[in-house]
């Protein structure tokens, strides 16, 4: 489960104020919980905050808690967090098997890590895309490869940006499914954020409306 207990960020100057005051939320292991607002709200350094992405001049309060294990002061690396920015980014030099097989558990043997790339390539729609450069891949593409990628470093939590922004109509809802389905295959707690209005209708929970904790 993640917990987010009384979290208030603001800027880390004279006149600085709370931008987001007092959110607690909870996220249950294989439920997925969609964070909204309008632009400049906050939910890109909400998200940054839970990872241990360092903001210039952000400060917050509160506690950050995973499984029961206190995040504040553990570094971005020992986090287990698996983190999905709207932008998707892949390694350029890489192929699209060597992307996903990159952060994998190292005690997972490489015939099992390969049959596990393309297990999920299928899923997710991708089925041939192993030997393809992220260059010659549309923005849909590699949101949903950089997706897989984060899915295959065994996260204890999955953190979601705008992860369906750059999708046309038929691809975004196809996509949607697979999230929604690894959320659940895997069971862990899942934060979405977006401005995307249909993008609520895969929360399990009531989604948050972020508007309400602006000060």
């Amino acid at each position: 489960m993640l917990e987010l207990i009384n979290i208030s960020l603001k800027w880390n100057s004279p006149k600085g104020k709370p931008f987001i005051k007092n959110l607690n939320l909870k996220i249950k292991n294989g439920s997925i919980l969609c964070v909204f607002g309008k632009s400049g709200v906050g939910k890109s350094s909400l998200i940054n905050l839970i990872a241990g992405v360092a903001e210039d001049n952000l400060l917050f309060d509160g506690k950050i808690v995973l499984n029961g294990k206190t995040l504040n002061n553990i570094p971005t690396e020992k986090r287990k967090i698996g983190l999905l920015l709207q932008d998707g980014t892949l390694f350029p030099h890489l192929t699209v098997e060597q992307n996903l097989y990159f952060g994998m558990n190292k005690k997972i043997k490489y015939k099992e890590k390969l049959i596990l790339i393309n297990e999920n390539l299928k899923k997710a729609n991708l089925e041939g895309f192993q030997d393809r450069y992220p260059h010659t891949l549309s923005g849909g593409q590699k949101a949903r490869i950089a997706c897989i990628r984060a899915i295959l470093s065994e996260p204890e939590v999955l953190l979601l940006d705008e992860p369906f922004s750059s999708l046309d109509p038929e691809h975004r809802n196809t996509f949607k499914k697979f999230v929604t389905n690894k959320v659940k295959e895997i069971d862990i707690p899942c934060l979405l954020v977006t401005h995307d209005e249909s993008d609520k209708m895969i929360s399990d929970d009531q989604p948050i409306d972020l508007d309400m904790f602006i000060q």
